[in-house]
């Protein structure tokens, strides 16, 4: 009974009722089909090998009912190691970027009147997504604009039932048990303070390397001395405020 509850109450557990759900209401549409039809990783998977794809988006602002997509980029991680030969970058097509974006994310006009369009670039997206976990820093930008994309081409109104982590949150966390309340949680200063090298913020590849980079150092921590599964990393990221 008690083994009963606990597989119940576990979130990735959870999760896979969900998706399972989900897959038999949106499995015609053939855009997430794919992606809905794998399993969510089990509590007790190794981090270490499972597939991942780091991801971080652009964006002209932080609404994404009314802002776009200026870029995404993405990196996946292959047994505990960053695949910089499969990584990816795009610019989303749009007829005007603001002189103040333009500034901030490094993006020229010229690169976005040649990018690829939303829905294009969404496939691309969805067939890197397909059987990996999904991180991001503050992933909450990245898991909003990904469902608009969705909800704009897809007709799916509803978050799709997907594993992420968040560095944000494991950071949080990890400050947490150390009694800090407060903390600059931006990349690069949670990047400083590890020692990690700078990088070159504001565009989405750097940014998702970086990320990816930042994950790992905090893998090594949260299970240094513990068993190699992914349970006590969900939650920590579960737990501080990323439900999904």
């Amino acid at each position: 009974m008690i083994g009963s509850l606990r597989r119940w109450l576990d979130p990735l557990a959870a999760l896979e009722r969900r998706r399972s759900r989900a897959l038999t209401r949106l499995g015609h549409e053939p855009l997430v089909r794919s992606l809905l039809a794998h399993p969510c990783p089990t509590a007790s998977a190794d981090p270490w090998q499972l597939p991942m794809l780091v991801l971080d988006m652009e964006t002209s602002g932080l609404n994404p009912a009314q802002d776009r997509i200026l870029s995404m980029g993405w990196i996946p991680v292959v047994d505990g190691t960053l695949c910089l030969g499969q990584s990816c970058h795009h610019y989303l097509a749009s007829e005007a970027v603001s002189a103040e974006s333009s500034v901030i994310h490094h993006i020229t006009p010229q690169a976005l009147y040649g990018g690829l369009d939303e829905k294009e670039a969404l496939s691309k997206l969805l067939e890197a997504m397909t059987g990996r976990l999904l991180v991001a820093h503050g992933a909450a930008i990245e898991r909003r604009f990904f469902s608009a994309l969705l909800a704009r081409h897809c007709g799916i109104e509803h978050e799709l039932p997907l594993p992420w982590l968040d560095t944000l949150a494991l950071e949080k966390s990890l400050l947490c048990n150390r009694l800090v309340q407060k903390g600059d949680f931006r990349l690069s200063e949670i990047r400083h303070r590890r020692g990690l090298p700078p990088y070159l913020a504001h565009n989405a590849l750097a940014d998702a390397v970086a990320t990816g980079e930042l994950l790992l150092v905090q893998m090594k921590e949260i299970l240094a001395g513990q068993p190699r599964v992914l349970g006590p990393l969900y939650r920590r990221v579960h737990i501080n405020g990323m439900r999904i």
